[in-house]
């Protein structure tokens, strides 16, 4: 088994050298898997008659979603798309969005930085 030992060649793996190549594989996915918060602001139009351009909502039974999670967000679009949740507007707005328009509002509303002031 020694000899064997000695027959074999080791592998230098050189950390930084993994890391670079990783990032170049998965670059391509990381420009797909993020939203484009300029596009989503065009898209948030219908969003807006409820929710505001802003986040902060224009009807009572509409929530506040400006600098709210993205992963929150996404997460309920899509559960409103899919049927999972319901609301008489809400399913239906949701249903026309692809991942991608998703993705896009989600990168607006939760782009928008919220500032609160508590009572004294």
């Amino acid at each position: 088994a020694p000899a064997d030992a000695k027959r074999m060649t080791t592998l230098k793996v050189h950390p930084m050298r993994v890391r670079l190549a990783l990032a170049l594989l998965l670059l391509p996915f990381a420009a797909h898997a993020a939203g484009d918060p300029a596009i989503g602001r065009k898209t948030a139009a219908t969003c807006s008659l409820c929710h505001g351009i802003d986040g902060k909502a224009k009807v009572p039974d509409a929530p506040n979603i400006g600098g709210e999670s993205p992963i929150y967000l996404e997460r309920q679009l899509k559960a409103f798309r899919s049927g999972e949740r319901r609301h008489e507007q809400m399913s239906v707005i949701a249903a026309g969005l692809s991942d991608q328009d998703i993705k896009d509002v989600v990168a607006w509303y939760s782009s928008i930085k919220v500032e609160m002031t508590l009572p004294k």
